[in-house]
């Protein structure tokens, strides 16, 4: 299977032609501008994003955007909207999960690691996933693969996950590329398994809003929504995030299967 066949050091694995997987940074809507879904430079504006990612420090303040003060609010609804599908039927086994644009292990240590028995973790900037070693100390040993490609590149195993966690990512993907990753995270998913989507929405309803610092999209919730439409994949639940500070992009959970 692609990109899980080169193990190195400290199991962690790599690929080729490394672009990033880069977090959203956490802006107000005033911070950004307008551009289209899917620009004819993408290669341009993807090189643009890793470069200013590895310019990032390898800790909480660095994976937030300079809004550390997130970190507890963000956590802790995540953890009630886990255990909200746990209350549908969803995740009857929390045996392995998956971190995507895991950074320095952030949500891997402080969400995924307490509730699953595993969790692998993808990113594309190597200071980020050497450092998560440090970052989530004992815990590091039940860190299944670290593997650093971008999200385009993944090719998660087939029947897999539980869980395929995604937060602040996908805003680094165009439309196309952000389905056919969808696609492949469809098929990697066991049984009662699902697909959470944590992500920034535009505050315009038709709009797409571009960061020219860490060049990512933020999309309106219904393009969102086609898009999941698009790749066949079933919403289960959303849920706004809730105790945010004034003038943030909302964000948005979406568990889909």
């Amino acid at each position: 299977m692609t990109g899980w066949s080169t193990i190195i050091s400290n199991g962690i694995l790599r690929k080729r032609e490394v672009l990033r997987n880069i977090p959203n940074k956490m802006s107000s809507m005033h911070d950004q501008k307008m551009s289209r879904a899917e620009p004819d430079d993408k290669e341009i504006i993807y090189q643009k994003a890793k470069e200013y990612w590895a310019s990032v420090s390898c800790d909480a303040d660095g994976m937030l955007g300079g809004f550390a003060h997130l970190h507890v609010p963000d956590i802790h609804a995540s953890k009630r909207f886990i255990n909200m599908l746990k209350t549908k039927g969803l995740l009857a086994k929390c045996e392995r999960a998956v971190d995507c644009g895991c950074g320095i292990g952030r949500v891997t240590k402080h969400l995924l690691l307490p509730l699953f028995d595993s969790v692998d973790m993808v990113d594309v900037t190597e200071s980020f996933i050497q450092e998560s070693t440090n970052y989530i100390g004992s815990e590091n040993s039940r860190v299944g693969c670290k593997l650093i490609c971008s999200l385009e590149q993944f090719e998660p195993p087939s029947c897999y996950y539980d869980l395929i966690w995604i937060q602040w990512v996908t805003g680094h993907l165009t439309n196309d590329d952000f389905c056919k990753f969808l696609r492949r995270c469809k098929g990697s998913l066991k049984e009662n398994g699902c697909i959470v989507l944590k992500e920034n929405v535009s505050s315009f309803e038709d709009q797409y809003d571009f960061d020219e610092q860490d060049n990512s999209w933020t999309r309106p919730k219904g393009a969102l929504l086609q898009l999941f439409r698009n790749v066949d994949l079933t919403l289960i639940m959303e849920k706004k995030q809730q105790n945010f500070p004034k003038g943030m992009l909302p964000v948005y959970m979406f568990a889909l299967q």
